[in-house]
């Protein structure tokens, strides 16, 4: 009897531990092992780099923030907490205000310092360059920064056509990343020993000028590229929310409608949301804008990476949108040209 009540309790003590480390070695549910970023999404989590979700996910092809970018830059490098605090021109308390007070410190280019509308929009591949090659090798312009990450294997180029022709645009600086892209450069970074702070960081941090942290983060928002740097929009001419409907019959289905909210709009470009009904077909996509004139934006790819090219031109209390090529992001056809109404 006591032999039998041992042999069961050892299979279930066996098959507690094949499950834990089941558990322990498949990760996340949505980064399957034939996944690219599946060893660097693994070694993130072991380092406590980044978490996942409460429901099992990584969430890999979602866009990341410039916030949640400084958060795993400050914690990949293990930057010291600094006791002064920033004096954002938003004053509301952050949950990313700690990671922006210590990379500030070590003078890292970065846009969202002193904004949170700024933090909260996605990083782009040549901030993500700049502030990784300022960190662990202290290059400051932008072609010397993508040059060093290309030449240790850490990142690639995104636009065959301009190799050896534009280094940026084969870089694909303005793009957004998303969680896994991010993740697999600092795994390159920490198989290839990048982890020590660069001299030129580090003599920021020291201060021996004695600049305030408000001072070095403006310095080091100048170190990124022009074309790279954001700014609060001192107007909200393209903020709103806007309606266009077509009913042309009484029935759920028997209708064309637009929504777009426009919002977090800076001097270069604004963040769209756009959802679409056509009959029984609907969809809905999200991305920025680039603002082209004073009157005109156009939007080139949405959030998730996808070709999706929209035409805004600003009206009195109104927006003409122009869907010109988005069948990538939703199957519901894409010809629409009308006028939305501010609402």
């Amino acid at each position: 009897m006591l032999r039998s009540i041992f042999n069961t309790f050892v299979i279930i003590a066996c098959l507690f531990m094949l499950t834990t480390l089941h558990a322990e070695a498949s990760g996340f549910k949505d980064v399957p092992k034939d996944h690219f970023a599946y060893n660097a999404v693994l070694w993130a989590q072991k380092y406590e780099i980044i978490n996942g979700y409460s429901d099992g996910t990584f969430k890999p092809n979602e866009t990341i923030t410039e916030q949640q970018f400084a958060k795993l830059l400050a914690n990949y490098f293990e930057l010291d907490t600094v006791e002064n605090e920033l004096k954002k021109q938003t004053t509301q308390e952050n949950w990313s205000d700690v990671f922006y007070d210590s990379l500030a410190s070590y003078g890292v280019p970065l846009n969202g310092y002193l904004h949170n509308t700024i933090r909260s929009q996605p990083v782009k591949r040549g901030v993500v360059a700049q502030a990784i090659a300022h960190l662990a090798d202290g290059k400051h312009d932008l072609n010397s920064s993508i040059e060093f990450l290309m030449e240790h294997y850490i990142s690639t180029g995104q636009n065959p056509k301009y190799e050896n022709r534009d280094l940026q645009k084969f870089f694909g600086t303005t793009n957004n990343m998303t969680r896994a892209q991010v993740v697999t450069l600092l795994y390159r970074m920490d198989s290839m020993d990048f982890y020590y702070i660069s001299d030129d960081a580090e003599a920021i941090h020291e201060n021996v000028d004695n600049l305030s942290l408000n001072e070095r983060a403006t310095q080091a928002k100048k170190r990124l590229d022009t074309s790279l740097q954001q700014n609060p929009s001192n107007n909200s001419t393209w903020h709103g929310n806007y309606r266009y409907v077509y009913q042309w019959g009484k029935g759920a289905y028997e209708r064309n409608a637009r929504y777009v909210t426009i919002s977090n709009a800076t001097s270069k470009d604004f963040y769209v949301k756009l959802s679409a009904y056509d009959g029984k077909y609907e969809g809905a996509t999200e991305g920025y804008a680039v603002i082209t004139s004073a009157k005109k934006a156009i939007m080139q790819e949405s959030n998730k990476g996808n070709r999706c090219i929209i035409e805004f031109e600003h009206l009195n209390n109104a927006i003409k949108v122009t869907e010109i090529d988005c069948s990538a992001e939703r199957t519901n056809g894409t010809n629409f040209s009308g006028t939305l109404r501010k609402q």
